[in-house]
């Protein structure tokens, strides 16, 4: 109640404050108000009637009653997780991943013929993590005088706020000019520049199914999620849920919907309206187009931490109680919270394919061209 009589005042001193009389007032009758509310009034002012109605109290009174703090938003964690592959790794030294190719394939032995020498050969990349922090602290009497609980879910904002920092991370992993350059220098199995259309779509799963390994052979993996940002859904509604093609007033057969392809939304994915990019993913189960790494032990989560406390209880038989991090510190009543995430990616094509591990894995669209 004393806050909010501190803040009536601010308003009333606001609103008067080309009244030099009425300021004068109102600095008389406000701390009376105050030292009421804490039990040491004293006499009142003479003119407490009047500064409270020329002062607007009931004004005020209402304006600061009906304010309030708005809850956070209700985030939506993303989606990478369906798309991405996610492994772990030991501490924070580089690590490397290999692939080995496939097999030689077999040829024609002649009778009492040696069998042809084959070979297999390998590909690596190399990955590493890093810890990415932020932290906040404020003091003991904001949290004690917080009576519109606007720091009621201060630590939910924090986990908010790491998980935020995950999906773009790993948005910006693969949604970068770097890559999609490199996309493009493959050839148009793995990149165009259509908009998200039902031929285009088609393009794109084509693209897949004629795929080939380093040694000719068919690869053979189909395409599994679409990955869209926001403003694009309606439009992949329309086309993988519709029977019928959804551009066409035709009964032609809608060629994609048979294919199961999942859609998922990546808001991080940066465009300039009217060119929005798509991108078509495999099941990483089957390929890793992107692989995303935690430190081993740490889970794939955030972590909120707050500074442990320094102040401890103690009854008068020098008993000690147990801290409490609300507490705050004990020089300055501080409190300290820290929000953290440890995540990396692949750390040896910076220049080229950046995040992407495996390109046979996924299809980018420019989405500039109908």
């Amino acid at each position: 109640m004393r806050r909010i009589m501190s803040l009536i005042q601010e308003f009333a001193l606001e609103d008067h404050k080309a009244d030099n009389a009425g300021i004068e007032l109102l600095r008389e009758v406000y701390p009376y108000l105050d030292r009421e509310l804490s039990g040491d009034s004293g006499p009142a002012p003479a003119k407490l009637q009047e500064a409270l109605t020329t002062g607007n109290f009931p004004l005020y009174f209402n304006r600061v009653i009906d304010a309030a703090v708005e809850k956070r938003y209700n985030y939506r964690k993303g989606q990478w997780r369906d798309y991405c592959r996610l492994t772990e790794v030991p501490n924070y030294l580089t690590v490397e991943r290999y692939r080995m190719s496939e097999f030689d394939t077999l040829v024609k032995r002649r009778e009492k013929q040696e069998a042809r020498a084959g070979y297999i050969y390998e590909h690596r990349y190399q990955m590493r993590v890093a810890d990415y922090a932020k932290q906040i602290d404020f003091s003991h009497q904001i949290l004690v005088n917080d009576d519109k609980g606007a720091f009621d879910d201060i630590i939910m904002k924090l986990g908010d706020s790491g998980a935020r920092f995950d999906d773009f991370y790993v948005s910006a992993l693969y949604d970068n000019g770097l890559s999609q350059a490199a996309l493009l220098a493959l050839g148009a199995l793995y990149a165009g520049t259509g908009m998200l259309t039902t031929a285009n779509l088609t393009i794109a799963i084509t693209a897949f199914a004629m795929r080939v390994d380093a040694r000719g052979n068919p690869l053979n993996i189909p395409p599994k999620f679409l990955v869209i940002p926001p403003i694009l859904r309606p439009a992949a509604n329309a086309i993988l849920e519709s029977e019928k093609i959804a551009e066409l007033a035709t009964n032609s057969i809608n060629p994609v919907r048979s294919y199961g392809i999942q859609i998922k939304e990546d808001p991080y994915i940066a465009f300039v309206a009217p060119n929005v990019p798509w991108y078509l993913f495999a099941d990483p189960g089957d390929v890793a187009a992107v692989t995303v790494c935690r430190r081993a032990g740490l889970g794939d989560r955030v972590y909120v931490y707050a500074k442990a406390p320094d102040k401890m209880p103690m009854s008068a038989a020098g008993a000690m109680g147990t801290g409490d991090w609300r507490t705050g510190s004990f020089l300055t009543g501080d409190i300290e919270l820290d929000v953290e995430s440890t995540i990396g990616s692949r750390s040896d094509a910076p220049g080229t394919l950046v995040g992407i591990t495996d390109a046979n894995g996924i299809f980018w669209s420019s989405g500039t061209t109908p």
